[in-house]
């Protein structure tokens, strides 16, 4: 890691921004022509990079994001947001002739359904990235591929030319709107150390029947492959070792943002060079802490609350890794 030393930042963030309305309490999903009333609500930062971005930088980590919002409300709430996460921001672009998108998410305890508006997100794309920004940092993670559509062409050049500046690199891809799942995901693959896709996304990814089918096939492409399952947990897998990490216990509010807390306590440890279980420990505690409030921001924790955490369920922990190579 001797290229790291001279960074002045820790991760750089490349992906989309928009807010979130989130909708909590509802019985059951709305039919067409009807009113489902909600029991709360929270407006608050969205988009799977931003939550990612802030979350970590709530970690101790020194953050910067490349992106584009609107010159409108929501964008000024986004650098608001992110600033007093202490994440730089001095090189998101505002662009005065498209507005922010949003994403109104309708949040069950253990599922959501959510309806999004893109905006100026999809015309983000490779020529808004300044290189000179990237080299500054030693890590470099990007959510949301397949939403992010300005950017796709342009990605696997993105993680091509971060890797020749030294850089490690993460990659979440979020879900496929079209349904397609285009294969076009695995020129940038070559390029990624860190895949982080969630079990529905694995397999449409890998053309799999199973998880673990999934993570054998992507492996071979990808150094570190870890697919989120939800309550069911996650599976890790590197050249030396597969592990199963099952979930915390905990009443859960909100699922939003969950998979991108969880990316934060992993790439955090990661960065540490932690062992792969340690990564997946961290990561689940962070997600498990962030589904005790609405918002994928909200109530994810410091250094001191998530060290607190760990000492409360010792016992706990003792059950959660299932080393299996």
């Amino acid at each position: 890691m001797n290229n790291r030393i001279k960074k002045s930042l820790d991760i750089i963030v490349v992906g989309e921004l928009n807010v979130d309305l989130i909708l909590t309490g509802l019985t059951s999903l709305p039919e067409m022509g009807q009113c489902k009333l909600s029991k709360d609500m929270n407006f608050t930062l969205g988009s799977a990079s931003a939550i990612f971005a802030s979350n970590i930088a709530r970690l101790g980590l020194n953050v910067g994001f490349l992106g584009k919002i609107g010159d409108d409300y929501f964008g000024d709430y986004i650098l608001q947001s992110l600033n007093s996460r202490n994440v730089d921001t001095s090189h998101i672009i505002r662009d005065k002739s498209a507005k922010t998108g949003i994403c109104v998410s309708l949040s069950f305890p253990e599922n959501y359904a959510m309806a999004s508006y893109p905006g100026v997100r999809e015309t983000f794309r490779l020529s808004n990235v300044d290189f000179d920004y990237i080299s500054t940092a030693r890590h470099m993670h990007m959510s949301s591929y397949y939403l992010q559509t300005g950017m796709q062409e342009g990605c696997s050049e993105l993680f091509r030319h971060a890797k020749e500046l030294g850089l490690t690199t993460s990659f979440d891809p979020d879900s496929d709107p079209s349904g397609k799942w285009d294969n076009s995901i695995f020129k940038t693959l070559k390029y990624v150390d860190i895949f982080l896709p969630n079990e529905t996304e694995a397999l449409n990814i890998s053309k799999c029947n199973d998880v673990e089918s999934a993570l054998d096939l992507l492996s071979k492409v990808v150094n570190t492959v870890v697919i989120k399952t939800g309550k069911s947990g996650v599976w890790t897998k590197n050249p030396n070792k597969t592990i199963h990490a099952n979930v915390f216990k905990i009443e859960v509010v909100d699922t939003t943002g969950a998979g991108d807390s969880f990316n934060s306590g992993f790439i955090h440890q990661y960065l540490k060079d932690s062992e792969i279980e340690e990564c997946a420990l961290w990561g689940n505690a962070c997600a498990a802490i962030s589904t005790t409030k609405t918002g994928g921001t909200t109530a994810f924790p410091d250094i001191s609350e998530l060290q607190q955490f760990f000492t409360e369920r010792e016992e706990e922990i003792e059950r959660i890794i299932d080393l299996r190579k």
